[in-house]
């Protein structure tokens, strides 16, 4: 099965500086190993800075979009790709320690049991926030939790389920809006999380907007 990585940033205000993305960058890769990449930049709201933000992060990439948003950017990255599985990591996140599979293993197993959400969680795995429903379960060595909340934090789609029948829901508006909630207010769309009732937060929230 073929997985790639798609980064989401914008020209934000510590921009042209890309510290926060190659962090980001960098703890995926210790975490995971190397993918095919791809920057989806969202030109806002430092439009000034693109240019040479966009130059900075050739260092990591030459596969940069330019996109008018976070959601124009998702649906893009399901629609200019033929892998099966896409790993959605916005710019400012880094993977803690406790992560003991390999993207081989989960996908293996998302592709049996025919799971298009699998994320990590930033906090640990309790009902809390979104997650009002938790189900712990097991298949072929990777314990998970079933939620009803498909966050956008770090996390791996079924690019061929989403580009056929979930990215109608997501709706394109500026800024970081329009993924989440529009699938989640839906209802009955799953998620899996990593990690049995009680695992310990897997991601770290780094928050490049301060």
């Amino acid at each position: 099965m073929k997985i790639e990585l798609n980064i989401f940033t914008n020209c934000h205000k510590s921009s042209p500086d890309i510290s926060i993305v190659k962090n980001t960058y960098d703890s995926f890769i210790k975490t995971f190993g190397e993918y095919p990449v791809k920057i989806y930049c969202d030109k806002h709201p430092n439009i000034h800075n693109l240019q040479t933000y966009k130059h900075n992060l050739s260092k990591i990439t030459n596969n940069i979009i330019i996109t008018e948003s976070l959601s124009d950017g998702y649906i893009k990255s399901i629609e200019n790709s033929d892998a099966d599985y896409l790993f959605q990591l916005e710019n400012d996140w880094e993977f803690n320690n406790n992560i003991n599979h390999t993207l081989e293993d989960i996908t293996a197993v998302m592709s049996e049991l025919g799971i298009y959400h699998f994320r990590f969680n930033k906090r640990q795995n309790l009902l809390a926030g979104w997650d009002r429903e938790l189900l712990e379960s097991y298949f072929n060595g990777l314990q998970y939790c079933i939620t009803n909340n498909l966050s956008n934090n770090p996390h791996i789609i079924d690019r061929k389920k989403y580009d056929s029948e979930l990215k109608h829901y997501i709706k394109v508006v500026p800024g970081s809006k329009g993924i989440e909630h529009e699938l989640n207010k839906h209802g009955h769309l799953k998620s899996i999380i990593y990690g049995t009732i009680g695992y310990e937060a897997t991601i770290t929230h780094t928050d490049g907007r301060h």
